[in-house]
């Protein structure tokens, strides 16, 4: 375990110490004296020095629970010394470094998961199965509210929060990814996004609100929306398609079936509005996400050697819809994925410097 005096790594500690499928073999972190405590906690191992963590031979595997920008060198040095690697989300702060990890997992034949738990609820589980199996038919439109609050202490509580040489991003990088990463594994990658983010309410240099419109390969369209200046928090994604819809929220899952699809009924040249819909049971409730599922998940996939159930490829792509809204916003045009990497590191550069989020002459 590797950053676990933080929130998130001590959840990870105490995943660990309770799966059925992975042990806890030794901690590492950069607060040597209190990883020396919870490890006397926890009669683990502490190693104040990464690589001595690496170069243990009981080590199989680490779990990376540091924020995201140090993501890459972690990774790099634990491909080197041949161990696997769970790696917190956002996978890595840019696309390019999330394609470099993912380039060195494979290279070195071992594997890299990323810590997206909400891929294990039943729900969304069966939603994608909808999805797959064409229950919906083509999907034409989609949509992603994530708003939630963050106050000014929460980004006063660290130095690298809401900076973007510390955090590479806000609302989109931090709070919204999850719900990103799930909004696209159930319908699926735009190939246009044209985004709009802002610093609106907090003191901070990255987007605390950022919404996007969205162009899919089929022509379907689509609308993202996440903030940290809401509350009450909210959650909404929304899949509409030719045979009807799913809409997933904080508290309920509604299933829109229609008894004829929209282009049939539209063909018949019916003088009708809409043709009939039902509510549908879905057979399922709303269920809470837990690091279990995917460090269990993750421990499971090195024994049978199969891919985890969010492999780093999948990392890339929420990160990369992340980056093209800011990329949309600041230069002030859509984005075609996948998004340059060079282009979007020269931007990323520049809001380093000037350390603050900025739009294009056109919207000044």
């Amino acid at each position: 375990m590797v950053g676990p005096s933080g929130v998130i790594g001590r959840k990870h500690v105490r995943e660990i110490a309770a799966s059925t499928s992975a042990r806890l073999v030794a901690i590492h972190d950069v607060n040597a004296e209190v990883a020396d405590q919870q490890a006397a906690e926890l009669a683990t191992r502490s190693y104040p020095a990464l690589d001595d963590l690496l170069g243990d031979p009981d080590v199989d595997a680490i779990t990376i629970a540091t924020p995201h920008p140090s993501h890459l060198p972690i990774a790099l040095r634990a491909f080197a010394a041949g161990k696997h690697v769970l790696t917190e989300k956002p996978i890595a702060a840019t696309p390019s470094e999330a394609d470099e990890m993912v380039k060195a997992a494979r290279q070195a034949g071992l594997k890299l998961g990323v810590v997206f738990q909400n891929r294990f609820r039943p729900e969304a589980i069966r939603i994608r199965q909808m999805v797959e199996e064409g229950a919906l038919g083509e999907l034409y439109r989609t949509s992603l509210v994530m708003a939630k609050l963050r106050t000014q202490g929460y980004y006063d509580s660290a130095p690298w929060r809401g900076t973007w040489s510390a955090e590479g991003g806000g609302a989109l990088l931090n709070q919204g990814i999850h719900f990103l990463d799930l909004f696209q594994w159930l319908g699926g990658m735009p190939k246009v996004v044209f985004g709009h983010a802002a610093t609106v309410m907090h003191d901070i240099e990255v987007e605390d609100s950022a919404s996007a419109l969205l162009e899919y390969e089929n022509g379907a369209q689509g609308m993202v929306h996440c903030n940290t200046m809401q509350a009450p928090s909210q959650t909404r994604i929304e899949l509409w398609g030719e045979l009807g819809g799913v809409v997933l929220t904080d508290d309920e899952i509604t299933y829109h079936r229609l008894d004829v699809s929209l282009r049939r009924f539209s063909d018949m040249g019916s003088q009708a509005a809409t043709p009939d819909v039902s509510q549908a049971p879905f057979g399922l409730a709303v269920t809470s996400a837990n690091h279990a599922d995917t460090i269990g998940d993750f421990a499971r996939a090195i024994m049978e050697d199969r891919e985890p159930a969010a492999p780093g490829e999948e990392g890339v792509k929420s990160l990369e819809l992340a980056a093209a809204i800011i990329y949309s916003s600041c230069r002030g045009q859509p984005v075609e994925l996948p998004i340059d990497r060079k282009d979007y590191d020269a931007l990323l550069d520049e809001l380093k410097e000037r350390r603050r989020l900025f739009t294009s002459p056109s919207r000044a």
